[in-house]
């Protein structure tokens, strides 16, 4: 299975990271995080572009790894398995993970083997630069999470993120973004140094959820209000909020996760999508123009 904050390195020496769980035949929908040994700095649509140019197999409107191009698949959880069986680490920031993954496992109630490591410290050391960048894994565990994501603030090790360090979506105005920033549980500094907990099915959830394998066509776009019902899939990629209208908000951009909460009143510009397993509002769609979700107030 490929999930969501897996690695791929290729064999044209190119550094992936898998991007969500819903995949096509033969390929991995992935995102462009490393080429010749540097790392991708510009935007999505850039790598596309650089890629179609570069390596043209890796790209076909969208970012896909062909399997047979994979030379390695890199698992969180393996890298974490790994550490904790190491006396010494290779790196202080080695060290700061494994430690942080020790107090996010209490906190999760879940065996330290079941906090997967991700992105930079997958495969290496890091640097000074570096963050520790952390994956928690199944719906229990990610809906218990965000519920008591607060209580991590109370050490004076463990710190609330800073502005400047948090992505904002396109097209959102100061008032919402306000908003996502007080309610952003999933990162913030240990023992100064920065660190992001994303979430993530297990294979078990993948193979039985139907909406996760579904393929969603453009129909219109939509402007409408409308009230959070539920944000128990807000840590996943894509994020996904529940709506009192039935219909799932759903975003493929960084910085909606863990931004809205039940009783939310939202303003949302998108594209309306169906499939076989229902409907849904997708921010951030290839066919659509300013799509955003804005905070309006919290009933």
């Amino acid at each position: 299975m490929y999930r969501d904050k897996d690695y791929l390195l290729t064999q044209d020496d190119l550094i992936f990271n898998v991007l969500g769980d819903q995949h096509d035949a033969g390929f991995v929908t992935s995102g462009l995080k490393y080429a010749n040994g540097n790392k991708w700095v510009d935007s999505y649509y850039d790598a596309a572009r650089f890629l179609s140019e570069s390596f043209p197999t890796y790209v076909d409107g969208k970012i896909r790894v062909p399997i047979e191009k994979i030379q390695q698949h890199l698992k969180p959880l393996e890298r974490t398995r790994h550490l904790l069986t190491e006396k010494e680490h290779a790196s202080p920031l080695l060290a700061l993970a494994v430690d942080l993954v020790h107090i996010l496992a209490e906190h999760c109630d879940v065996p330290a083997t079941e906090i997967g490591i991700t992105d930079s410290l997958l495969w290496g050391v890091g640097n000074e630069n570096s963050d520790i960048d952390l994956v928690i894994y199944g719906s229990d565990v990610i809906t218990r999470f965000l519920s008591t994501s607060h209580e991590l603030f109370q050490f004076d090790d463990i710190e609330h993120i800073e502005q400047q360090y948090v992505q904002r979506p396109p097209g959102v105005d100061e008032n919402t973004f306000q908003v996502m920033l007080q309610r952003k549980g999933n990162q913030g500094f240990y023992h100064g140094t920065r660190f992001s907990i994303r979430g993530a099915l297990t294979d078990e959830e993948l193979l039985w959820i139907p909406e996760r394998k579904t393929l969603f066509r453009p129909q219109e776009p939509r402007q409408c209000e409308l009230e959070i019902s539920g944000h128990d899939d807000s840590l996943l990629f894509p994020v996904s909020y529940d709506t009192t209208a039935g219909i799932p908000l759903v975003s493929y951009h960084t910085g909606y996760e863990m931004s809205f909460l039940p009783g939310d009143k939202v303003r949302v510009s998108a594209m309306y999508e169906t499939g076989e397993a229902g409907q849904r509002l997708l921010v951030g769609s290839t066919n659509g123009e300013n799509e955003v979700i804005q905070w309006i107030t919290q009933a």
